[in-house]
């Protein structure tokens, strides 16, 4: 944790939580929690608890939220039940938290997935199984899931593109990066039409964020960038980071190999218009930027940041010359 916290400190004070939330002061910890690899803007702890009913008493995740997003802990907390609700693996929440005072930011404790990461399968069986899951989660029919944003008072119509290209038009005009704004201007210009049907997007759906038990998905984490749009917009973004972002990552893998082959397994099992793909692709790619200027560390390593550039242009002909 940041701010000169310390492990003992997420203890105690999480265990003070979870005892005010049981009401049970005998409630004790069988796994202290201990971090875990993952997240740019996020710290994650391992923990398990003893003295408690059958389901909390299984390895738990607390997710800490330590970069500044005040209802992020609720957003996702939504995403993830209507989205384990109707049967796909997200992990479900027990308990959000929302007050800052607890642990310095909001967190979620939710259900340890099973399963290994995918990048440990043998490289040659990831683009099927990353397809067949992303094929599966588009199949899903979405009316579900934005009723039950609906019901709990959150305005679905922020779940759209829309909404998503206008925050980052605010952005970009708001902080004066001049150097991105004929970037914006292409993809503002050249906008699909609407989409012909909505699906439940993921927004960050790659091998890292997949786990994988006996050949099968068994876990989809990290739903913030969730949305309700075409599937052409998460296909997009997939191969995006794919492409651009994992590489610094594990370099060992063949990407570009196992995105294309990716697209092709998805392509075969959809009616998917590639320039709809490649469009979406350069708005993620522009998205990355502006993060990188903020300061996100993923688009802030040096082979990605030339990628970046590069990437944009080959998807839009615009050639953007990037300014720290």
């Amino acid at each position: 944790m940041d701010g000169g916290r310390t492990i003992q400190d997420i203890d105690d004070k999480l265990m003070s939580y979870l005892r005010l939330k049981l009401q049970d002061q005998r409630l004790a910890y069988s796994t202290v929690p201990t971090p875990v690899e993952g997240g740019y803007d996020t710290a994650i702890y391992r923990f398990q608890l003893e003295g408690t009913s059958d389901e909390l008493a299984e390895p738990l995740i607390l997710r800490v939220f330590t970069g500044s997003s005040p209802g992020r802990a609720a957003f996702e907390s939504l995403v993830q039940g209507a989205v384990s609700d109707v049967g796909y693996p997200a992990p479900r929440v027990y308990f959000t938290c929302t007050d800052e005072a607890v642990l310095g930011a909001e967190f979620l404790i939710m259900e340890l997935m099973p399963g290994l990461p995918m990048t440990d399968l043998p490289e040659e069986v990831m683009p099927e199984i990353l397809a067949e899951a992303h094929l599966h989660l588009h199949g899903i029919d979405p009316l579900s899931i934005k009723a039950a944003f609906e019901s709990s008072g959150f305005n679905s119509s922020r779940l759209s593109f829309d909404s998503l290209l206008r925050w980052l038009r605010e952005r970009v005009e708001g902080r004066d990066y001049d150097w991105l704004k004929s970037g914006l201007r292409w993809i503002e210009g050249n906008r699909p039409g609407e989409p012909e049907r909505l699906v439940i997007c993921h927004g960050d759906f790659h091998p890292l964020n997949l786990l994988v038990e006996d050949g099968c998905v068994s876990g989809v984490l990290d739903w913030a960038g969730f949305l309700l749009w075409e599937t052409a917009y998460d296909v997009g973004t997939t191969a995006f980071l794919g492409q651009v972002a994992a590489p610094a990552l594990l370099p060992e893998i063949e990407w570009s190999r196992l995105v294309r082959r990716y697209l092709e397994l998805y392509m075969s099992g959809s009616t998917l218009e590639p320039e709809r793909v490649d469009y979406y692709s350069a708005f993620r790619c522009l998205w990355a930027m502006f993060e990188g200027a903020e300061g996100h560390m993923a688009w802030n390593h040096p082979g990605v940041r030339e990628r970046l550039t590069d990437y944009f242009q080959e998807k839009t002909g615009v050639a953007i010359e990037r300014q720290s």
